[in-house]
């Protein structure tokens, strides 16, 4: 059974007061005793339900504590039993990886050789490099040995200064404890987050009830603060649907959308610089996938030309200068699709629509398969 829908059935279950009896009047009064009694059965029942919390979140692992990455390793290992004989590649990166890398459409046009790629998504919204470095030490904790990781390369994730910072972007409350390392080599303050990781795991009725209610109750939280639009559309692939179904898109709302993401972009292009936290993430991961057996790739996934000309031509110079010296330093290939999509398909100049993942994904899936091409059987 699902451990929210456990975790519900057990909260409508425990008593929290008794009914009014039916003769009673208006001004009526409970005896001290009952009351007392109703304060106690409340209290116990506030204990028992948060126990209960604690038990089953510890027990489902990630799926309730990070839904957006537990549901993916559960759909993840589901397609590996289904295509065992498949060499395993993993897709990492951000938003712009998660709605933009549609693994169904290369299952559509695949060769259909023994040893096609078996791509699935695992990015995380808002990843940058320490984001997906965090995701891939989890893909190996939890025992996954891909033959190969594609990671994203995008340049505006790769400052960390001010609010930039990453681990600002990363709610402790989906944090385990296979993620504390992490935490002591890259947070500026890794005490105080693994005090807030311990509250969490001891209260989680009350630390991460919003992300409880997200998972049982969504429709009960405001708009704005919808989490589960991270994880709520993601299809068995591990891609999370976007925007728009349409080529070309409605150009007013395209146009809308450019004009809210300018404005954010070209502020954070702003005195740019490359972070050396984000340059050690980025090598970090690299030496973790080698380190068990995996290639890796770097993919610089569509831009529009409205979110290129946002880049000033030194910003650009320093991202182009930065992911070649990685590149020759450590010997990783790139899988360059940046200029691969008409502009239409990208809704607000660097996220692809649902139609745009399918085209660009048929481009993709050969590109993977001729930039590993001697993966053979391995997984």
């Amino acid at each position: 059974m699902n451990p929210a829908a456990v975790l519900a059935r057990f909260a409508l279950r425990l008593p929290f007061g008794s009914r009014a009896h039916p003769r009673a009047g208006i001004a009526s009064r409970p005896p001290r005793g009952k009351a007392r009694g109703t304060l106690a059965w409340f209290g116990v029942s506030l204990l028992a339900l948060n126990a209960i919390a604690f038990l089953v979140i510890d027990a489902s692992g990630s799926n309730l504590r990070d839904p957006e990455y537990g549901r993916r390793l559960t759909s993840l290992q589901q397609r590996m039993a289904e295509h065992a004989e498949r060499p395993l590649v993993l897709v990492v990166g951000s938003s712009r990886a998660s709605m933009g890398v549609r693994p169904a459409a290369w299952e559509e046009t695949r060769p259909r050789t023994p040893h096609d790629p078996l791509i699935f998504n695992m990015s995380l919204v808002g990843s940058g490099p320490l984001m997906e470095l965090m995701c891939l030490r989890r893909v190996y904790a939890d025992g996954l040995r891909p033959a190969a990781v594609v990671l994203e390369y995008w340049p505006p994730f790769l400052r960390e200064d001010g609010p930039y910072y990453e681990p600002a972007r990363i709610d402790h409350a989906r944090l385990g404890a296979v993620d504390r390392p992490l935490v002591r080599e890259y947070w500026n303050d890794p005490k105080e987050v693994e005090r807030l990781m311990r509250r969490d795991r001891l209260n989680p009725l009350f630390e991460t009830r919003h992300r409880l209610l997200a998972q049982l109750l969504p429709r009960w939280q405001p708009w704005d603060k919808r989490m589960e639009m991270a994880w709520g559309g993601l299809d068995p692939w591990g891609w999370l649907s976007g925007l728009e179904d349409h080529f070309p898109p409605d150009p007013e709302m395209r146009s809308i959308r450019l004009r809210h993401c300018e404005k954010t972009y070209r502020t954070q292009f702003q005195n740019y610089t490359i972070h050396p936290m984000a340059d050690r993430a980025l090598r970090e991961t690299v030496a973790l996938a080698r380190s068990h057996g995996a290639k890796v790739a770097f993919a610089y996934l569509p831009e529009a030309s409205e979110f290129r000309s946002w880049m000033p031509a030194e910003v650009e110079r320093l991202a182009q200068d930065h992911l070649a010296r990685l590149r020759a330093e450590l010997d990783v290939p790139l899988i360059d699709a940046r200029h691969w999509m008409a502009d239409g398909y990208l809704v607000d100049g660097f996220h692809l629509s649902r139609l745009g993942a399918a085209e660009f994904t048929k481009q993709f899936g050969p590109a993977v398969a001729a930039t590993f091409p001697d993966l053979g059987s391995r997984r």
